[in-house]
């Protein structure tokens, strides 16, 4: 019998460990959770990481911006990496024009605040109903981090490179959890991750935006129990 590795829960982008709460409740395993601040790059982020796994064997479960954390993980050889789960990522680089946007984002935050932003230009993208509770603990999380940690993650996001490769050439065990309406991350991007990766298994779950672990976290949860389960029982 395999000893399960330790479940490593990773942000995204102006996310606490909050956002990961209603799935641990469903989850019988090993978990700790990562703490990101003011970091504004990846190999920083995937060195906090390291510090808080330290030598054991370990899973990382990257939500969006967590999941580029992932790849530069495996960037690094980590040899304790014995899989790894994608929750609403993509492994390409930031797209042209986005950096115009970011910029405004940002500014926004600046000079009004930033739950108005994440009020009026987010949560019509992350939910159906930008009014649900869902939304009211995105926009709680990112108010809590403030404007210095969206700034240095949003250089994060504008600096990060494309991870197709490190997909393809990735032989561990990968389980792959998107939603059939996220915008952020669309299926499309998760189907492509799953045709890339030599041992991928890929969940689009329905009536479901881009905070699907908010949205259905027991059925991400049951996901992980029956993978985890599958490969390290």
């Amino acid at each position: 019998m395999k000893h399960k590795p330790l479940l490593v829960f990773i942000p995204g982008t102006l996310c606490t460990s909050e956002m990961f709460i209603p799935m641990l409740a469903d989850l019988p395993l090993e978990t700790k959770t990562v703490a990101f601040d003011k970091h504004d790059n990846l190999a920083d982020m995937a060195a906090e990481v390291m510090d808080i796994v330290g030598a054991r064997p370990f899973i990382p479960i990257g939500f969006s911006m967590g999941g580029m954390v992932a790849f530069e993980l495996i960037r690094m050889n980590v040899t304790q990496l014995t899989g790894m789960v994608l929750l609403n990522s993509n492994c390409h680089a930031d797209l042209p024009g986005r950096k115009t946007g970011r910029h405004a984002h940002l500014k926004f935050a600046q000079t009004q605040n930033i739950e108005k932003l994440i009020q009026q230009e987010y949560l019509s993208v992350y939910f159906s109903n930008p009014h649900c509770h869902e939304g009211e603990i995105v926009t709680t999380m990112a108010t809590q981090l403030g404007v210095e940690t969206f700034e240095a993650q949003l250089k994060v996001l504008a600096e990060r490179p494309d991870s197709f490769d490190v997909l393809t050439h990735f032989n561990q065990p990968l389980l792959i959890i998107g939603a059939l309406n996220d915008q952020a991350c669309p299926p499309e991007h998760q189907q492509i991750m799953a045709q890339a990766a030599p041992q991928s298994e890929l969940h689009l779950l329905p009536n479901c935006g881009h905070f699907a672990p908010l949205q259905a976290p027991t059925d991400i949860a049951n996901l992980i129990k029956q993978w985890v389960n599958k490969h390290y029982a």
